[in-house]
């Protein structure tokens, strides 16, 4: 509204109000307009669905010109004159606004007179709603975005600080069906995220929990979005917002039939495309390529998907893809799509995982984490028709990209291929012991032994079986087994051999995975020339190769405990990988910073980031602090930190206990920002005023009294409460209160304590 309501009072002669059907473009402009209206001679709301663009005996300009005529009441006494030399007679000697409600199905018609009027009417202001832009020199665009809406996994208290949820609130409590707290807050939250925050789609959901259904009832049967419509005779609703289907339908008719079908081919995308994705998936002998981007922008400009963003990627709302859906089975062509999407998904990873030991590995990653719902979506539909075989070459090839690992996103990943692998026929074949070699390595380096090793003899059975079992994917799935599960040096040669044999095939990347593991294994195990000899190939070989993040953890393994450098600085890398953006890396350099801290003698500190270590694998579902190799360093620097070492006296266990458990209530950036010494560990995470209201909640005390002593409203508090219930995260005011009970239990309150443990 300030955006709005600014450009107007700038004197800007044409405002153009945007966005999806539904976004709420009429209402905005009905506030702009009813707030500014006084401040002009005359002033006009015009609805132009009225106003059909069929032939007959008035032009559509003059059908639109007698509709502005009689809602400006100007009277026309003149029966030879134009409607448009009366209109543009009249709008020369007054200050006007006028709202142009709905343009987009009178585009032409629409943008020919409004560039007319603003040029000949140097008075004249025009606030208009189109899905379509006006494309006219010199219009204020204003895009109207959805409400936001809340994460996939939010709680009650957490959702309803969203405006979409907000809204919905409101107008169910106004259709006679008030949310609360006994409804199903994780259905609430489904619909809500489903709607993309669209303000139709939530009155249309409001429209369908007062008839008494469930939201769980709601959610589960919104059949792509055509299930949402009013009751029949229900009055004071636009036609064209009765039901959802019927808001899209306009945009559908004013498409081409190139247009149609590219927007139904688009839809087979789950997680946003890319112009090349288009290009490669949606066009054939029908649509030609050379029409895809003058498609794409005409879509954009209609407000049906949204424009690229700063990564070159195009989004859709789910009612609008959900749409498109439906129509893409009509045209008959939706297998030879998904074939095509799939074929482009294979091979997008497998270029990923064969080039990304270089220097665009950063942009090969982020790469390939933006197609991960596509990814997921295309292996979905290949176990679906039976192709295991090809939804496995890809999961692998997804795992060697790595992007898993960085983006923490493994565990997942992993589960998808064992899915696969329950799902398809157990034959031996490369590619089953392939992907069971990828994955057994995985859940190895991940912690669970135990899962990893069921896959790691399935895998050597299999390739025993088609003469695999020399094949570099096996040899290092079992030299990861024997060296960091088992902690015995005897895994080196195998992965010495899966090195050797991935340098023959060209395969560079896994070839420096492999010297990855082995300088790992050697950091920990020794002897120290192995450690060190290893080490080294690996910074040499990702200096080589100009891969950014390779190089961080070649720099990691630099100071691992078995090396000569026991005290070269682990910083160097987790600051490099944080910086990356490196969602993975920095629990291992956590871990090793601790180590780093004892022996610098910071015997507290190192307690503390042990703890926040422990927190930060909780949060990633790992424990690989319980690897043998791990295992045998933490224990020996926990010792020193409880007992002391010849040099430094230890701070006993009780004390350990305590800095531990505070390290681990850290939130993650607070515990990365202290392993890099950039904070101190005793900094309270709550603000003064924060302490004194929660303080005063935990003495239970309303909201209410709580302004009341504040000198603010109940809803301020309310507000603040919120960020608190996050920053300590707890669920609501119960927990709250009983946390305080706690602490001030075990202190006297004076000072605001560390936030509890994350409770995932």
């Amino acid at each position: 509204m300030t955006e709005i309501e600014g450009y107007v009072d700038e004197g800007n002669p044409l405002v153009v109000v945007t966005g999806s059907g539904g976004a709420g473009k009429t209402r905005a402009a009905g506030e702009a307009f009813g707030h500014r209206c006084d401040a002009y001679d005359a002033a006009a709301f015009v609805r132009l669905a009225e106003i059909s663009d069929e032939p007959g005996g008035e032009t559509t300009v003059d059908r639109i010109c007698n509709l502005l005529l009689a809602d400006l009441r100007v009277a026309n006494h003149q029966p030879d004159a134009r409607p448009l030399d009366v209109l543009i007679e009249f709008l020369c000697d007054h200050s006007v606004l006028l709202v142009l409600d709905n343009c987009e199905h009178l585009l032409e018609p629409i943008q020919e007179l409004v560039d007319l009027l603003i040029n000949r009417a140097p008075q004249l202001q025009i606030i208009a709603t189109s899905r379509a832009w006006l494309e006219i020199h010199g219009a204020r665009i204003v895009h109207l975005n959805p409400l936001h809406v809340p994460d996939k996994n939010a709680g009650r208290v957490e959702a309803e600080e969203c405006d979409a949820v907000k809204l919905l609130q409101d107008r169910a409590a106004l259709a006679g069906r008030p949310l609360t707290a006994d409804d199903d807050w994780s259905a609430i939250v489904g619909l809500v995220r489903w709607s993309d925050g669209i303000p139709l789609i939530l009155e249309l959901v409001a429209a369908q929990l007062s008839t008494g259904r469930s939201p769980r009832v709601v959610f589960d049967r919104l059949e792509g979005g055509s299930a949402l419509r009013y009751a029949p005779g229900t009055r004071g609703v636009q036609a064209h917002h009765l039901a959802l289907d019927a808001a899209i339908g306009e945009s559908w008719k004013l498409c081409t039939e190139v247009q149609q079908r590219v927007w139904a081919r688009l839809t087979v995308f789950t997680g946003g495309f890319t112009l090349e994705a288009a290009e490669r998936v949606c066009a054939d002998a029908v649509v030609d390529r050379a029409v895809i981007l003058t498609t794409l922008d005409y879509l954009v400009r209609h407000s049906i998907i949204e424009g690229a963003s700063a990564d070159g990627r195009y989004r859709q709302h789910n009612y609008l893809r959900e749409y498109g859906r439906r129509r893409l089975r009509h045209f008959g062509d939706q297998d030879a799509i998904e074939e095509r999407l799939c074929a482009w998904v294979a091979q997008l990873v497998r270029d990923a995982a064969e080039g990304w030991f270089g220097p665009d590995e950063m942009c090969r990653l982020t790469g390939v984490n933006a197609e991960a719902a596509n990814i997921t979506a295309v292996v979905n539909w290949c176990a679906e028709r039976g192709q295991v075989e090809r939804g496995l070459t890809i999961m692998f090839d997804l795992l060697r990209t790595r992007a898993p690992f960085f983006f923490a996103t493994e565990i997942p990943v992993c589960r998808q291929v064992e899915k696969l692998l329950l799902a398809g026929l157990t034959e031996p074949t490369p590619v089953r012991v392939c992907a069971l070699a990828m994955v057994g390595w995985t859940w190895i380096a991940l912690g669970a032994r135990e899962r990893g090793n069921a896959h790691r003899d399935e895998c050597l059975d299999l390739a025993r079986q088609i003469g695999m079992e020399n094949a570099p994917a096996v040899q290092f799935m079992d030299g990861t087994y024997d060296a960091l599960a088992l902690g015995l040096r005897s895994g080196y040669a195998k992965l010495e051999a899966a090195r050797e044999g991935f340098r023959a095939a060209g395969a560079h990347g896994s070839e420096f995975m492999a010297g990855l593991l082995h300088a790992f294994n050697a950091g920990l195990l020794g002897p120290v020339e192995e450690a060190d000899r290893m080490s080294q190939w690996c910074l040499d070989a990702a200096h080589a190769s100009g891969a950014e993040w390779a190089i961080t953890w070649a720099e990691w393994t630099r100071g691992l405990p078995e090396g000569s450098q026991p005290q070269a600085s682990a910083r160097n890398a987790l600051r490099a990988q944080v910086k990356l953006g490196d969602l993975w890396g920095p629990a291992w350099g956590v871990e090793e910073e601790a180590r780093k801290r004892v022996l610098a003698g910071d015997l507290v500190g190192a307690a503390h980031l042990y703890g926040g270590s422990d927190s930060l694998q909780a949060r990633h579902g790992v424990r690989f602090n319980g690897l043998p190799g791990w295992r045998h360093h933490r224990d020996i620097a926990i010792d020193s930190i409880i007992h002391g070492t010849a040099e430094k006296a230890g701070i006993g266990e009780e004390a350990f206990e305590a800095a531990r458990a505070a390290g681990a209530r850290w939130r993650d950036d607070r515990i990365v920002a202290f392993a890099l010494g950039d904070t101190d560990p005793t900094s309270p995470p709550l603000t003064p005023r924060q302490w004194q209201i929660t303080r005063m909640a935990g003495d239970g005390k309303s909201n209410v009294e709580i302004g009341d002593a504040l000198y603010v409203s109940a809803r301020t508090v309310e507000g603040d409460l919120t960020k608190i219930y996050r920053q300590l995260n707890l669920r609501g005011r119960t927990e709250l209160a009983e946390w305080y009970q706690a602490y001030v239990s075990a202190s006297d309150g004076s000072t605001a304590p560390e936030a509890p443990p994350h409770r995932g």
